[in-house]
């Protein structure tokens, strides 16, 4: 398998574990089928696409690729056809969450290495990939987005991309920096779900105003 193959294969996972995860949140917040579909689309290419205008491509990727839209489609269905599980899924919300943080880290970093951009700005557009769409997710589903609130998501994919970026810089083969980045970015925001990690706060107070 060639690299590229490797990542398209990455791309249509997280793809859909990030249309999952939205389908899930749409079906805890009540929403319909086409709520469902929106949450799940917004979230499975909501990152991608900060990412393709930030560098200047366009038109965005999911707009001449199809399947990008098929997957989020058979997610809304997936999860509308077991809606009596949905509300007993927050674990495999977190879990598909996660998978997708890990694999669109990659995705943006990698993409990032490949233009040819520092260290710094490889790592920023990993995590933008990866946050993304989680982050609208949370904003369209009327959540407090995890991004913001102490949770070690962003953090875990920054680590992930300096991950990648410095397996680069020593020599190490393109197929192990990719899947050792996945890999790590999933198991540390899994791990931190698991043990309650968080990010130092400024106390527990929370605005009213």
């Amino acid at each position: 398998m060639t690299l590229d193959d490797l990542l398209k294969l990455l791309d249509y996972l997280g793809t859909y574990a990030f249309a999952l995860s939205g389908a899930l949140k749409a079906g805890r917040r009540r929403m319909d089928m086409f709520g469902m579909f929106v949450l799940a689309l917004v979230t499975a290419v909501g990152g991608g696409t900060i990412r393709d205008l930030i560098l200047g491509r366009v038109p965005v990727f999911w707009l001449v690729e199809p399947a990008y839209l098929g997957l989020a489609v058979l997610a809304t269905v997936a999860v509308f056809a077991l809606q009596r599980w949905v509300e007993r899924a927050e674990g495999l919300l977190l879990v598909f969450d996660a998978v997708g943080l890990g694999v669109f880290t990659v995705i943006g970093t990698q993409l990032g290495l490949q233009e040819g951009l520092g260290a710094a700005a490889c790592i920023a557009l990993g995590c933008v990939t990866g946050i993304g769409g989680g982050l609208l997710r949370d904003v369209l589903a009327l959540s407090h987005p995890v991004v913001l609130h102490r949770e070690i998501y962003a953090l875990a994919s920054v680590g992930g991309a300096a991950l990648l970026v410095g397996l680069d810089y020593m020599g190490v083969p393109t197929v192990v920096g990719v899947l050792a980045c996945c890999v790590a970015t999933t198991t540390i925001r899994l791990l931190s779900l698991h043990y309650g990690w968080t990010v130092p706060g400024l106390g527990q107070r929370e605005e009213t105003a």
